[in-house]
């Protein structure tokens, strides 16, 4: 697994996992490695690899988010680039507040810069599985979100979106799957956002952690491995 900042001596690690993306129950030769460590006051750090050199598009995408103790992200390194010699490549770091996001990103040599004024209450997610767990909305907070989105080498790649969105259980019951080698119970949620974007986040019974999630393009993604050192 790759980082863009390496793990110190002082984080204990939380919990580490790998998801196999697929497309018609065939990988595609993408996966995505993370791992979430523990720091001082009550942090954490989410590290995401994903890595999608042996897929079509042949890009890697590198995150490293801080966690607050209340479970949301509070800044979002990034990193993205393309294999192929002289491809686009993304440098990025967003970071949230309780009323504002500034974000900073310099994509092929060009730098730009986005302040947005949020409302108390906002969430963000960004464009991975692990990334997906941050999107649950509870109590009565406005249905804003700030996303990371945008076509892959247009103007937007990777920029700062701001969104409202909707977030519900599709059932109340759980239901059964298949990841990290054993049957696991989950509960199916839905985010839907813009115009036809959603995503099925597939939660754990256990801890509410993503085992997996089906996107409105035909990808899905399931977990392969898991493994929980400590209880979050």
């Amino acid at each position: 697994m790759r980082f863009i900042i390496k793990e110190q001596p002082y984080e204990q690690v939380i919990a580490a996992g790998q998801y196999r993306y697929e497309r018609d129950g065939r990988a595609t030769g993408a996966v995505e490695h993370w791992r979430l460590t523990a720091v001082t006051d009550g942090y954490q750090f989410l590290r995401v690899d994903l890595d999608a050199r042996a897929a079509p598009s042949g890009h890697t995408y590198l995150y490293h988010a801080v966690v607050n103790p209340d479970g949301q992200v509070e800044r979002l390194k990034y990193r993205l680039w393309e294999q192929a010699a002289g491809g686009l490549q993304v440098v990025g770091d967003v970071v949230l507040a309780e009323t504002a996001v500034t974000a900073t990103r310099t994509v092929n040599g060009e730098d730009s810069e986005q302040v947005v004024d949020l409302p108390k209450g906002y969430r963000f997610w960004f464009p991975s599985v692990a990334g997906l767990h941050f999107a649950g909305w509870r109590g009565n907070e406005p249905k804003t979100a700030v996303t990371l989105h945008g076509q892959i080498g247009g103007p937007d790649t990777l920029a700062v979106q701001v969104v409202d969105f909707e977030y519900f259980m599709l059932i109340a019951d759980f239901m059964e799957m298949t990841a990290a080698g054993k049957v696991r119970s989950y509960s199916p949620c839905k985010l839907s956002w813009g115009e036809g974007h959603w995503r099925i986040i597939q939660r754990s019974a256990e801890n509410g952690w993503p085992l997996g999630m089906m996107r409105d393009d035909g990808l899905t993604a399931v977990a392969v491995q898991e493994i929980w050192y400590q209880n979050r």
